[in-house]
This record gives structure tokens, sequence and C-alpha cells, in this order.
């Protein structure tokens, strides 16, 4: 081998000496982590982070170098964080000049983009993820054609506050949760899979119109096909319809003949369907049950009689076997026992608002039932399409039955596993069929398939997300369901994996478009909103009802007296749905996700308008409604949802609304307290008559040296929202703390306007809802934070709601090298109005999304 000589000319040798001499002159003058940054630290952070003392469990006193060495990289990312917010050092410490901190944090900046470039793999990266129960109930849903709640057989999937609760790392298994699964899997196939035999249609009508009634109505009274807010008398529409027969599995029909009395200004009724021992609202068609109830809407008046019809599944409500027989009344001493049977059973849940003030019922709109009907089971045809799709028709089946059990697996292993099936796995299949045929004695092909395919949804190809297996595309195409849907891919998404298409920028672009317009899309916002805003604060706030006796419906006789009534949806119900129905409506907007701070409108129905004090707005269904700034509404940040569940229930507490606000919106981590702190209510005593309100009580409770660090950056944040009762109504005025309210007294108060009068009596002290920020001017109240998150704070909240879709679309949580990803994802959002469906599109294109990062 010739070596080959170079000579340089004098000139060229020249640039590439000066070139390398100013190199070596630039990496002089760049700040080292011993010349540079560990003087900054000594200055600003480690007397307060360091060896003797380490507040929110961060010392900064042991690094020895920068994350580019791979020292602390977290840590590092975290004191990026806190220096670009502004947040350290505390501003009751002195302050590094801008220079200095910026050349900081140029340096860290630096040091992690080093890190990332030399070290492709993810950090802790699971790479394998279980479907959570949401995924798993709508998988099942999708793969089979058939709604089953099966979900109630699992155990609760673990939850964090405002973190994703599809991260990988929390989605554990255990054996328990195998036989579970396994029992689903069986119960699922029984449904799906039909006997050859059609089964025998049970049947069963009752009639409440007036020509099947005995006796004289009384004119002067509710009539027994009429049914009232309040219900009706006995012997009436209102004690529902009883079913003696009814089959195992299998569709079910209710068909109700009904109009309804709508008084003036009254423009439809709201009746909700239920049935079961423990009533439970019965799914419309496509619908889960659990979560989704029947309420037909009825607009049609009694002189225009209609026939409504609700459909639903058999299996969702079993009988149970605690309530088969009950003792009845008795007639001539002898002791009647009722047969087993289960009730359908309607209720008018037409709610104004003044439902509490107990109103004449015919006053109020009332549904009128003529005759309602039970049908089970019933299918268009028969076998029906969600056995067909398994069992199909084929001449194999007689021919070659060998053959045909091996095209029914392929086919039902290659959308249960969501991915292309080899033969070998096939093979592995076939082989359990013949397995269970032989040694469980199954005779027919029907019961050996229910075996066999209970097998494969058992399986971790099935329970598991399918990454790292070698099928890109499809993949990708799982990655983009479950993100947007929580469920499995569709054909159109299945036939772009095929063809190799679903890479392409501009198909992705299309297809997330696409979905978040489908029906399912649903399911991802409620997951996603749920966990992210700690909607479940919602319904563990035990609500004081003598401080606010109309805020709930209650049971007002016998055992259960006092009892929220499980039946009748109330204001707290529509909360939860509002805060949904909002970040949905953002994104089909493709409004800007600084719509979370505040908004020119609200999602509201009749129910919740008539909570915050906003006229005009009828109807039970939600709806976009505009607002005018005396409702003191836009925005999630005065949302019941959230008001409420950051309350004790009977008052607000600001530093639970701070909590929220920090990590919901703001994306800050806010530290547990620790466990030798007092809680906020026993500073009441030591403040004596000088604690008048919250507010003075969290002057009081700052005055202990284990609370103030962390109360002087919490604080302010919750005291704004001392506008808001704990029921997320405005107030200017509040009862002093620890004042006793008197409860509610009909004969006493007469009604609740005068109970309502006396609770504004009692408050008699002003509402101070002022506060100076961190680092930031004094807002008075909610509207004037809401002006100061959406002037210098836009760029916090958009990098939160950022990270948060980008962690929930990837299932876990983000990483160093993932920062990266999100500054350009915040580029672009910005410079696009931060439009939310846009941002969307924008994350399910990335390389992290795409599964490119290290291509």
């Amino acid at each position: 081998m010739q070596l080959l000589q170079v000579q340089l000319s004098p000139m060229l040798f020249a640039v590439l000496l000066c070139g390398a001499a100013a190199s070596a002159q630039q990496e002089a003058e760049e700040p080292s982590f011993k010349q540079f940054v560990e003087p900054f630290f000594a200055s600003h952070c480690v007397r307060c982070h360091g060896e003797k003392k380490q507040k929110g469990d961060v010392t900064l006193h042991d690094f020895s170098g920068g994350p580019a060495s791979g020292n602390a990289v977290a840590r590092w990312a975290l004191v990026l964080d806190v220096l670009r917010s502004g947040e350290m050092p505390p501003e009751d410490e002195p302050q590094p000049d801008a220079a200095n901190r910026e050349q900081v944090q140029d340096w860290i900046d630096r040091e992690l983009r080093q890190r990332v470039t030399a070290d492709e793999a993810m950090d802790d990266a699971p790479t394998m993820r279980r479907l959570t129960n949401a995924e798993y109930h709508n998988t099942m849903r999708d793969l089979l054609g058939v709604e089953l709640q099966l979900t109630d057989n699992l155990p609760e999937d673990p939850t964090r506050p405002y973190r994703a609760n599809n991260t990988a790392k929390y989605l554990l298994m255990g054996l328990e949760q195998i036989d579970r699964y396994e029992e689903n899997a069986r119960r699922a196939m029984a449904a799906v899979i039909v006997s050859p035999v059609k089964p025998e249609v049970k049947r069963v009508r009752q009639s409440w119109a007036a020509a099947d009634q005995r006796g004289l109505p009384d004119p002067t009274a509710m009539q027994r096909d009429e049914l009232g807010v309040f219900g009706n008398r006995n012997r009436t529409v209102a004690n529902g319809m009883r079913v003696f027969e009814w089959p195992v599995t299998g569709a079910f029909r209710i068909r109700i003949k009904a109009s309804a009395v709508l008084p003036n200004g009254v423009d439809e009724l709201p009746l909700r369907v239920m049935l079961g021992h423990d009533i439970v609202g019965v799914g419309a068609s496509g619908l889960d049950p659990a979560r989704e109830v029947a309420t037909l809407r009825l607009r049609n008046r009694v002189d225009d009689p209609q026939v409504f019809e609700l459909t639903g599944r058999i299996e969702n409500f079993p009988s149970k076997p605690e309530h088969r027989y009950r003792r009845g009344g008795k007639i001539d001493g002898r002791l009647v026992v009722t047969p087993p049977h289960f009730t359908v059973t309607p209720l008018n849940v037409y709610d104004d608002g003044t439902l509490n003030d107990r109103p004449d019922p015919l006053t109020k709109p009332r549904a009128v039932v003529e005759w309602m009907e039970f049908e089970s089971p019933v299918y268009e045809a028969w076998p029906p399409p969600h056995h067909t799709r398994i069992l199909f028709a084929s001449p194999l089946r007689k021919t070659q039955p060998q053959a045909y059990v091996r095209e029914v697996l392929e086919r039902f292993l290659t959308r249960a596993f969501r991915r292309p099936v080899g033969m070998e796995e096939v093979a592995r299949y076939e082989k359990v069929h013949r397995i269970v045929s032989e040694q469980l004695g199954l005779k027919t092909l029907e019961e050996s398939m229910r075996e066999t395919l209970s097998m494969a949804l058992i399986s971790p190809d099935f329970l598991y997300h399918a990454e790292g297996r070698g099928h890109a595309q499809h993949e990708l195409a799982c990655r983009l369901s479950y993100f947007l849907w929580g469920s499995m891919p569709d054909n159109e998404l299945f036939a772009l994996a095929k063809r190799g298409e679903l890479r392409d920028r501009e198909v992705i672009g299309a297809q997330v478009r696409r979905m978040l317009l489908d029906p399912r899309a649903r399911d991802f916002v409620a997951d996603f909103a749920g966990s992210w805003l700690a909607l479940g604060k919602l319904r563990a706030v035990p609500i004081n009802l003598e401080r606010f006796p109309r805020f709930l419906y209650t049971i007002d006789r016998g055992e259960r007296s006092g009892q929220e009534h499980p039946n009748r949806p109330t204001v707290r119900d529509y909360m939860h749905e509002e805060a949904i129905a909002f970040v949905a409506e953002l994104i089909r907007r493709n409004a800007s996700l600084l719509g979370i701070v505040d908004s020119d409108f609200v999602m509201l129905n009749q129910r919740l308008a008539a909570h915050y004090g906003v006229d005009g707005v009828s109807g039970h269904e939600l709806r976009a409604v505009a607002i005018a700034p005396d409702h003191y509404l836009g925005g999630l940040l005065t949302q019941g949802a959230f008001l409420v569940g950051t309350s004790t229930g009977t008052a607000p507490h600001p530093v639970y609304r701070a909590v929220w606000l920090r990590e919901a919106i703001l994306g800050d981590r806010v530290p547990d307290p620790p466990a030798d702190v007092p809680a906020l209510e026993e500073s009441v005593d030591e403040g004596g008559s000088e604690a008048a309100s919250l507010k003075d009580l969290l002057r009081i409770h700052r005055t202990k040296e284990s609370c103030r660090d962390c109360h002087s950056r919490l604080d302010p944040w919750g005291i704004p929202f001392e506008q808001f009762d704990a029921t997320g109504r405005f107030q200017l005025r509040v009862p002093p703390t620890g004042a006793k309210v008197q409860r509610f007294d009909t004969k006493t108060h007469h009604d609740l306007a005068g109970y309502r009068k006396y609770l504004d009596e009692l408050a008699n002290v002003s509402v101070d809802a002022s506060a100076r920020l961190p680092n930031g001017p004094v807002v008075d109240g909610v509207s004037e934070l809401k002006r100061y998150l959406l002037e210098y704070r836009r760029d916090d909240i958009a990098n939160n709601v950022t990270r948060r879709l980008l962690s929930y679309s990837l299932g876990r949580e983000l990483q160093y090298r993932d920062r990266f990803v999100v500054e350009q994802l915040l580029r672009d959002t910005a410079a696009n109005g931060y439009k939310v469906q846009d941002l969307i599109v924008s994350i399910c294109q990335t390389d992290v999304f795409l599964g490119e990062e290290s291509k």
C-alpha cells in the first residue's frame, strides 16, 4: 500500500493553524464546571442544597462534572428548568446577575445536548407496556364487535395525580390478574361465538295507558302513566317493568312509547332508563354501559307519542345471587317470596337547579310512558355478525376442517395481536386447538374455538403493546390508535401499515385529523384529561350538605336518609363531564391551548348554568356557551371539577388549589409536605381571633420554620381562588374561619331561599384574594391571575401541555433527551398560535413518536 504524501501550501497550512488556534481559544473562553459553574453553585445554591441541608431532597455539592460526562443527568435537567423559570434561587436570597445566570443555563444546555448526541439509548425506557383497563375494554370491544363490561373483574389501575395513567412503569402484572384475564376471555368468547341452534326469545310487555288501568284516575293528581321529577305513587310507571325470565347471554332490546308534558319555556325532558337490581344505566348501542347511560330526550308532546328503542348486552347486567330471592309483604298471614327478577325503570332526570326547593311536581316537566317492552336475545341475523366475523362461512369447514381452523386462527390472531402473525404462531394455536378438543372432550367447533381463542386473549401478544417486534409499520399504527382512541387500529390504519405508507408525515397528519373526528377520540380525551387534571379528586371530597344543602340530591327517608342519591345525576356529575367536554372542544376547534387558562366560552347544560349563575341555558346536553366577564368563568381554572376537588367540602383550600395550578397547569413538581408538618387547620387555635380568614390562617402557618419555605412559594398561587367557594361558585364574602353553620331546617328557614338569606347574613367577612406571586406582581383575584399567567407564563403552560401530550402518546415518562423534542415542538406551536390540534399532529410526526430517533 502506497502512502500518499500531500504537501500543504503555506497559505492553506496557515488557515488550518489559525482555525485550530481559534477553536482552542473558543474552548478556553467557554466556562468549565470547575472554573465557572461550581463557583456559581457555591454562591447561590449549596447553602440550601448541600451536604448539611437538602431542601426538596436536591443536592448540588456533590457534582463532579457536567451531564456530558454522565454526571446525574436528571438532576442537571432539573437545575436548568428551575434556573430558566426563575424559581431558583428564591427571591429572598441573593440573585445572580442576568448575564451570569444566562451563562450557566447555556453551559448546562450545551452539556445536555452533547450527552444526547453521545447516548442514543433511552434512560430506563421500558420495552413492554400492558394495556390499561380502559385500553383493554376498548380493544375487546373493537376486536369482538360486542360491548362487554369486563374491567369490573380486574384490579384497578394505579393512578398518580397529574401523571399519565398509561405510563409503562406503573402497569405491572400479577398472577391473580392473569387469572382475571382468563375469566374475562372465556366470558367474552361465550358471548361472541354462539351455539348453532338459535335460542328462544324472551319477551315481556307492560302498559300504563289509561285504557289498561283499573279505576278512574284523579284528574288533579299525577296520572299512573306519568313520571315526575320525584317519581310517582305506587302501582305506576315509576315502579318500572319487572322481567322474570331472561337469557344468560345475548343482546336485548327495550322499546318505550313515550311523550312529555312540557311547561312553557321547556323544550325537552331527559328520561333515563335503568336496568337491574342495583339500578345501572342501560348503554345505547355501541356505548360502554358502565360509562354511558341511556338518556332519551323527549321533545315530542302528549299529542305525538313516539316509540324509542335502546339496546345492550344482558351479560352486563348479571343477576346477583344475594338478590335472587327477597322477602316481600304478607297476604293473609302468608309470607310472600318474590322470584328472581330485574326491573326496567324509567327516571325523569329533568333538572333546572330548583329541585331541592321541592316544587309541585305538576309544575315541572313530566314524562308520559304508555308502555315498555323487553326482548332478549335479539339478532338481525343468525348467526350474528360478531360470530361470523370469527367463524366465517367457507366450504373449507366441511371439506378441509383443519385448513379452515388454520385460516380462522390466522385471521383472528392477526387482528388480536395487531400485527402480521407467522405460520409458527398459527401452528402453536392449532396445537392448542387439538389439545382442548381431545382432552376437554369438546365436540363442536364452536366449543373448541371458544377455549382456543380464550388462550390468545391472555397472551402477552394481546395484553401488551406491540413494540420492538419487527413490524414497524404496524407498531406505528398501534401507537396512533392507542394514543388517539385508546384502542386497536381500524381497517384503514391496518391497510396503510400493510402497504408501508404510514411513515409518510403527510399521511400521518391526515390520519390524526381523521381519528380526532371519530367518536372513539372521546375515550382519549376522557382518559388523558382525567389523569392530567386529577378529576378523581372531584368525587373524593365529602361535601358539607349543611353548608351547601342544594348542591347534591340526597335520599330523604329511610336508613339511607342523607346519603347522596345513587341514580339521579347531580351537578358534580356534570362538572366531571364539563372538564372533559371543554378539552374536547378546544381540540375540535383547533383552538389555542392557552384556552385552558381562559376562554370566551364554557361547556354548560341547564343544571350547570343554574349553579354558575348563567341565564338562558336550557336542556340536558352540554354545549358551548358564550360568557360575559361578570360570569367569572372561562378556562379550567374556574370550573367546578377543579374548585370542588381542591376544597375541603366546606371551604376552599388555597394550598390544594395552589398545588393543582402549579402541577396541572404550570407543570411544576410540588413535593409532598414532610410528615412532621402540622396541618393547616391546627393553626386555628394559635391564630385566635386574628385568623378571621384562610389568608390569615396561612400567614400564621408560615410563621413556623418547617412550613415557611414551601408555603411562601405555594400560598400566593392559591389565595386568588378564595373568590370561589367549596362548590365552585363565585363569592365576595365568606363566614369567619371556624364559624358553625346551622343545619338547614324547613321549619326554621321555611325554604332554601330563607336558608340562603341566613347564609348571606353569616358571611360577614370580605374575601381578600390578593397576593404577591413569587418573583412576580400582586394579583387580586382569579381574573388578574389569569392575565398574569397568559402574559408571563404562557411558555410554561405550553411546555406543560406539550410534555403531557407527548408523554401520554409514548406511554412513558419523558427522559432528559426528550427535552429537545419538546423545545422544537414549542417553537413550532408558538409560531402557529399554540393551536392544540396542530400540536397533536406535530407530536405524531416527531422522530421519537415515529420510532426514528436512533436512525
